[in-house]
């Protein structure tokens, strides 16, 4: 055997070698899954405004945020208004964030319950505490969306 049949070898098992390392990586980036990242709120700063609204978001202890399917945010100023928003495109959203009323920690609305009878921005009147601080009568995120639905029809 000449020296041109090794090298065709040693070509051709370098090509399968390719081949295969090609392979591996497409059925890598086809079925394996990057390790989730936690999604977590995004602050305020100067000059954000409430996405219903449209007001300056000035006080954070008053408000919320949540972020859409697509990846977008919509933050607001009151809780009411996230409510009102909320009901409007539920089916696209994705997470939802509350601000706790005294610690100023964001709170998912799952541990978190919403009391009524404060003073706020637009006057819907709720804020949010962790549920083992609340006070006043105590609602459940459910509770508080038909309370706040109610209170625009009446």
């Amino acid at each position: 055997m000449n020296g041109k049949g090794k090298i065709n070898k040693k070509y051709a098992s370098l090509r399968m070698q390719h081949i295969l390392f090609i392979s591996f990586g497409f059925l890598f980036l086809v079925f394996g899954k990057c390790p989730k990242t936690e999604e977590k709120p995004v602050d305020f700063f100067p000059g954000d405004t409430c996405s219903y609204c449209k007001m300056h978001i000035t006080e954070k202890r008053y408000a919320g945020e949540y972020i859409l399917k697509n990846g977008r945010v919509k933050k607001f100023d009151d809780l009411g208004c996230l409510a009102l928003s909320y009901l409007e495109e539920k089916e696209n959203v994705k997470k939802v964030w509350v601000v706790d009323f005294e610690t100023g920690k964001w709170l998912s609305p799952e541990s978190a319950l919403f009391s009524s009878g404060f003073t706020t921005p637009m006057n819907y009147g709720f804020v949010a505490f962790e549920k083992t601080r609340c006070k006043g009568e105590c609602l459940g995120f459910s509770q508080f969306l038909e309370h706040v639905k109610q209170k625009v029809k009446d």
